[in-house]
């Protein structure tokens, strides 16, 4: 069976409680838990995501992915989860004609 944890936690910060989510399992339960009227389309793409990594169809990090857009839409991202820093800086290659040295 596919691993389903998550190589870093997702932060979520509700009722002034952090919590990390580790697993697609944990993200789908929490979704589940999720109030009705405040489900939408995000939401719909992350349970669609976990669901389809759990039956091996999607990768656990684009599930991850799909759950920290719906955390972060949601206002529920904690700000220690720097995992979904849009300014997070990802190595870059040096531009042609400068290779390493």
């Amino acid at each position: 069976m596919r691993g389903l944890a998550f190589l870093v936690p997702v932060r979520i910060k509700t009722n002034d409680e952090v919590h990390d989510i580790n697993t697609v399992r944990e993200s789908l339960v929490f979704l589940n838990q999720w109030p009705k009227p405040r489900r939408g389309p995000v939401y719909s793409c992350a349970v669609r995501s976990c669901n389809a990594a759990i039956a091996g169809q999607m990768t656990t990090d684009e599930a991850r992915q799909a759950f920290v857009g719906f955390a972060r839409i949601a206002g529920i991202l904690a700000k220690t989860d720097l995992s979904a820093a849009p300014d997070a800086k990802v190595a870059e290659r040096p531009p042609k004609g400068e290779g390493f040295s």
